[in-house]
């Protein structure tokens, strides 16, 4: 996220998220979040930190940095008008879209089948003749 890729950090985090959830891990998301201007976003995931939902929301430091994210984010709030919105969350979903896609593609689900099954595959219409 150092690099100003935020819209990649999201997706990352978000799978980092849903392996191990905890209010660290929110707190950097919610971060992607605010930085892309999806505002109603980041202020889901912090209320999930602030209520305490997650573990580790109850870790003071945390809890601060939640704290600290959601006056950020109320700020950001004031300033932006809601008509720009519409066009930035339909560039973001797609781009975010684009590499999840990426992502399986670079790693394929593996077929359930057992190894020797697929080598029989191909002479399986022999046998049935």
């Amino acid at each position: 996220m150092k690099q100003g890729n935020h819209m990649a950090a999201e997706v990352v985090y978000q799978k980092a998220q849903l392996i191990d959830p905890d209010a660290n891990k929110a707190c950097n998301l919610c971060l992607c979040l605010i930085k892309q201007t999806r505002y109603t976003d980041a202020r889901m995931v912090l209320e999930d930190v602030l209520q305490g939902k997650l573990s580790g929301s109850s870790d003071s430091k945390s809890r601060k940095r939640a704290e600290e994210l959601l006056q950020e984010l109320l700020q950001y709030q004031s300033h932006l008008s809601s008509s720009s919105l519409s066009s930035i969350f339909s560039i973001e979903d797609d781009f975010k879209e684009g590499v999840e896609q990426l992502v399986n593609q670079r790693a394929p689900i593996r077929s359930r089948r057992l190894p020797i099954f697929e080598e029989i595959s191909p002479f399986r219409n022999q046998l049935a003749c």
